[in-house]
């Protein structure tokens, strides 16, 4: 049973962890109504015969349906997800929001909305088809991917550019070039998007809007360590791909650089950039948010436990800035939280929550609006996801 648990992707994990809660609330519901009163008849008392006059009349009354069964066991199933089932974290990087030039951008279920970050007022509602990721580029310019198509906005330019899409695999993660306009780098983890095996890979696109072709990777890294690591980078640019033990470095051209050995330091779920440019912010879903130097030798500076679980993280303000979204109890309820570049608290608030649903896609209901987005430059937070987003300040307060 062990060895068949562990080869059980993300998504069957969640369809068997659902079947076992409506057998439960099921076997629960059925308990309930076999302890309904109306049990036995009274002890010595002579059961009625039934005659011929009494089946006519029973056959000509009116039945009465039972109460049905599935309303209940939906109540009781929804009710369980509240308080019982875990979260998943956010580890993907596959933004939502982005803070661009003087603007935030949102992807809706079928579009990219712009919003000036001085009065927040509208400036672009443009369709787009199955948005995925949405990226701030090294001149301020917002990336648009979508199932077909990729937008790139600008905010002197009164439409958008229209440019060829890359081939992404499921579960692969977008960066924009920390230094490029015209590039993003798309990092692949067979192993988390559901490999029994397989490293991952680091690979290059330049997006050209002269060029109608399908575009092909111009640079290809292939990671010697297994996979299922943690993959993020730093400020300048460097990218970290980190396994038990040790941490492979690249330049932000893709040079490879010295690995890093980690000893026995915990593995992030979060890699972030830090105020300084040799420097990391980890931070792992039990909530130890750590600030690490990554060049030219690992070395802990810092360390912090929050009391939560920690579903997304971001950083920015060049490095000042760490936000965190905490699922802060049952129900569920979560809370933003900011912390300075020493790792220490500047703000918290309470976020709006989407209570669980008793569908099948219970869960991306109940977390996609829990995404967070800092911009790079200033000290403005924004959480949220195709239905709503709230902008805060660098002290966690609504704007």
């Amino acid at each position: 049973l062990a060895r068949g648990a562990a080869i059980l992707t993300r998504p069957m994990r969640r369809r068997v962890a659902l079947c076992l809660v409506r057998c439960c609330a099921l076997a629960a519901l059925v308990a309930c109504k076999e302890q309904r009163p109306g049990g036995p008849s009274p002890e010595g008392a002579t059961p009625a015969v039934a005659t011929s006059k009494d089946r006519l009349e029973a056959l000509a009354a009116p039945t009465r349906s039972a109460r049905p069964v599935a309303s209940e066991v939906l109540a009781v199933e929804k009710e369980l997800r509240k308080k019982q089932l875990s979260l998943p974290a956010l580890c993907q990087h596959a933004p939502q929001l982005a803070f661009g030039k003087a603007a935030l951008g949102q992807l809706t279920k079928d579009a990219l909305r712009v919003f000036d970050t001085g009065d927040f007022q509208l400036l672009a509602d443009i369709p787009l088809e199955s948005p995925r990721a949405l990226l701030a580029l090294a001149d301020g310019a917002l990336l648009a991917i979508g199932r077909s198509t990729v937008l790139r906005w600008e905010r002197d330019k009164r439409r958008p550019v229209t440019l060829p899409r890359p081939t992404l695999l499921p579960g692969a993660q977008i960066y924009a070039d920390a230094q490029r306009p015209d590039a993003l780098w798309v990092f692949d983890d067979r192993r988390r998007a559901g490999a029994a095996a397989g490293s991952a890979t680091l690979q290059l696109y330049r997006l050209l809007a002269d060029s109608q072709a399908l575009p092909l990777p111009e640079q290809s890294i292939d990671l010697v360590s297994p996979g299922g690591g943690a993959f993020g980078v730093t400020r300048e640019g460097v990218w970290l791909y980190l396994t038990p033990g040790s941490g492979e470095r690249f330049g932000p051209s893709g040079v490879r650089l010295a690995k890093l050995s980690l000893g026995e330091a915990t593995l992030p779920s979060w890699v972030l950039p830090a105020r300084r440019l040799d420097q990391s912010v980890w931070v792992t879903e039990t909530g130890q948010v750590s600030r690490v130097l990554v060049s030219p030798t690992f070395k802990v500076l810092a360390t912090a436990q929050l009391a939560s679980r920690v579903i997304a993280a971001e950083a920015g303000d060049e490095g000042r800035l760490v936000a965190v979204v905490l699922l802060t109890e049952a129900g569920p309820r979560f809370e933003l939280l900011l912390l300075d570049q020493e790792l220490a608290a500047r703000g918290r608030a309470a976020l709006p929550v989407d209570e669980p649903t008793t569908s099948d896609d219970w869960v991306r209901g109940v977390t996609e609006n829990q995404q967070v987005a800092v911009a790079a430059r200033a000290g403005l937070v924004a959480v949220g996801g195709p239905s709503r987003v709230t902008i805060f300040d660098a002290n966690a307060k609504p704007v």
